[in-house]
């Protein structure tokens, strides 16, 4: 598209504001806003860069793509701990996998409600969405954000009572977790309602749904807000609880002074090892993907200069920061054999139905195995012993966590 000289000045003095404006947020629900809205200004008909969708490019097409996968993986994996956990009443009695549900919970929250600003970012046509749906999507994506954030604090402060006060508190009671769990979901209520009072929708050549109604000053300091208390304090918090449990249970001690027999001792140890483990890399991911975001987010503010990146990076610092909601079930499934069980017979039991249900495609001598030569396996006395050997290596693993 032609552009007018005459206005190719003001229209790049206008895109930079509403870049240094929109650009730079640290969280994943306002990084795929300031997409949506950076996309949406610039795909004006007098913009000199034109529609970016009207220019297809291979960054853009990846980044459809990748944006997909994470999510339907991310739900998929998910709605699998949920299950999982709701089903086994013993994993349901222990305080620390009712907290890794409602962070199951928060984490699917997270990308069903992210969807929605993906999908209109691979439109580029602005917000298409009714006007209530942009104050209800902003409020829920930053409200299961936060709940995320402070449920991971809130494990780290169970795992350090449990690890190093066993003689005071070896683990939360049930009124305890259930006391704990609705104050990090009431507080992570608060932190997102201005979300839900001062998102509105904004014309601009396209609408789109941004801040309304509040200063550009009170803007920034509430981000510095949620950089201090969703990230920083998080940061240092998490790494002093998990450095100390790591000094008590990989230490000469092992942090189990209160458990007589040596082999349940052992066992316990290498238990809390393998959790605490499976925790420290799930907060890693978390701030790994949000690191890069929160790092340019300091840098425009603190230089007070708009970093100028390709349009490909900051795609991807936005794919990278909802990527952390889809890697917990991923790094659960890894270290926790439990998991990895349940996954095994989710698998089976899916190979099973596929059998049933195509079964001129997948029938052969050593698939689909028919029930005459079912029920003569089953007499081998081999393999009722390893059905009895596995049934009773379930039992013991219910209480893994």
């Amino acid at each position: 598209m032609i552009v007018d000289p005459t206005n190719a000045t003001a229209i790049l003095e206008q895109s930079v504001e509403v870049i240094d404006s929109v650009l730079g947020k640290n969280l994943s629900g306002d990084a795929l806003e300031q997409t949506s809205t950076l996309m949406s200004v610039l795909a004006s008909d007098s913009s000199p860069l034109a529609c970016f969708s009207c220019h297809p490019k291979l960054y853009f097409i990846v980044f459809g793509l990748v944006f997909m996968i994470i999510i339907c993986s991310g739900v998929v994996g998910n709605v699998f701990i949920i299950f999982v956990i709701l089903m086994d009443r013993k994993l349901m009695s222990s305080s620390i996998n009712q907290f890794l549900l409602n962070l199951a919970i928060a984490d699917l929250g997270n990308l069903i409600f992210c969807s929605p600003d993906a999908i209109l970012v691979l439109i580029d046509r602005g917000w298409l969405l009714p006007n209530f749906a942009c104050h209800l999507l902003r409020f829920l994506q930053e409200y299961f954000l936060y709940a995320s954030v402070l449920l991971q604090m809130a494990i780290g402060v169970e795992r350090f009572l449990a690890i190093c006060s066993p003689m005071r508190m070896q683990r939360f009671s049930t009124k305890t977790t259930i006391s704990v769990l609705a104050g990090v979901w009431c507080v992570a209520a608060c932190f997102a309602s201005p979300y839900f009072l001062y998102q509105g929708i904004v014309y601009h050549k396209f609408y789109f749904c941004f801040w309304k109604g509040i200063s550009h000053k009170t803007r920034t300091y509430f981000k510095y807000c949620e950089l201090i208390v969703l990230y920083a304090i998080p940061l240092v918090f998490l790494t002093t609880l998990y450095s100390i449990m790591c000094r008590v249970l990989w230490g000469k001690e092992g942090g189990n002074h209160n458990i007589a027999n040596h082999s349940q001792q052992e066992a316990i140890l290498k238990l809390r090892r393998s959790v605490v483990k499976m925790l420290i890399i799930s907060m890693l991911l978390y701030f790994l993907c949000y690191t890069p975001i929160q790092v340019l987010f300091m840098m425009e503010k603190v230089l007070d200069h708009n970093v100028q990146l390709p349009q490909w990076l900051r795609l991807l610092l936005n794919v990278l920061s909802v990527m952390s909601s889809s890697t917990n079930p991923i790094v659960y499934i890894i270290c926790c054999r439990h998991f990895r069980l349940r996954l095994r017979d989710a698998a089976a039991a899916l190979s099973a139905f596929c059998c049933w249900l195509f079964p001129s495609f997948t029938k052969s001598e050593y698939e689909c195995v028919d029930e005459t030569m079912t029920t003569k396996l089953s007499r081998s006395p081999y393999v009722s012993f390893r059905s009895s050997r596995r049934q009773n290596s379930r039992a013991n693993l219910s209480t893994l966590l």
